[in-house]
């Protein structure tokens, strides 16, 4: 049977859901063997079966997210990065990734209650198709920098919503990041600190997201201390103020 028809029978056989993850399972395993004949890796059959989860996972959390928005207020306009409350940090972090370089980026930004830069970095990491790794691996690094520093009441950001709920134990761990997400909430818990993890939008992120961009392009990795790249200066004074 030839795959169009294929897919019209199991489009009149699976229920809408069930359909929608073949049709991205069959997409995984297309990806898989592109990867194959033009970049010579080989995917193992989990990590096919857990990409094809996660992007199924995250489009259905999308489109939670925006009907939610829509009932709200079609007109709210996009929130703003807001500052946390004393003696509070906040530690954002973001991961960008470059596939024409086959680079990702990582960028950490820390700052105080007024907006002002406690520590800013940014580190290059070997691309890979599964966003959500970098993103658990950006918080991790996050959370270290904090410590680093010295800080002991820190609250991290992130616009990943699946790794934010792993991490909180709001949906079960996929096999791909698990092993991430174990170790993060294993820091958090052993750490002397109280250090939370939580969801922001991408529209509160921009800094980090900018510095993550920074080190994939024309920057080596760097952290700075109570200062931060100028490339990225008018992402910060916008934050601060909102």
């Amino acid at each position: 049977m030839e795959f169009s028809n294929l897919s019209i029978h199991l489009s009149s056989t699976f229920t809408k859901d069930e359909f929608e993850e073949w049709v991205v399972l069959c997409w995984s395993i297309w990806l898989a063997r592109n990867h194959l004949i033009f970049c010579h890796t080989i995917s193992e059959p989990h990590a096919i079966v857990a990409r094809a989860a996660n992007a199924v996972n995250s489009y259905r959390d999308n489109v939670l997210q925006r009907g939610t928005n829509k009932s709200i207020n079609p007109k709210t306009p996009s929130p703003g990065w807001q500052s946390p409350p004393l003696p509070w940090y906040k530690v954002n972090i973001n991961a960008a990734v470059s596939s024409k370089e086959a680079r990702a980026g990582i960028g950490m930004l820390i700052r105080n209650s007024q907006g002002e830069v406690m520590a800013a970095s940014n580190c290059r990491e070997i691309s890979t198709d599964n966003i959500e790794f970098l993103e658990a691996l950006a918080i991790q690094k996050g959370i270290q920098l904090a410590k680093d520093i010295g800080l002991v009441l820190a609250i991290t950001e992130s616009n990943s919503l699946n790794v934010v709920n792993l991490i909180n134990n709001k949906i079960h761990n996929r096999c791909e990041v698990g092993w991430l997400i174990s170790n993060i909430q294993e820091a958090l818990s052993s750490s002397k600190s109280a250090f939370q993890v939580n969801h922001t939008p991408r529209s509160c992120n921009e800094a980090a997201h900018h510095l993550a961009k920074l080190v994939i392009c024309n920057s080596k990795e760097r952290v700075w201390l109570e200062e931060a790249p100028t490339e990225i200066s008018a992402y910060i004074c916008k934050d601060k103020s909102m």
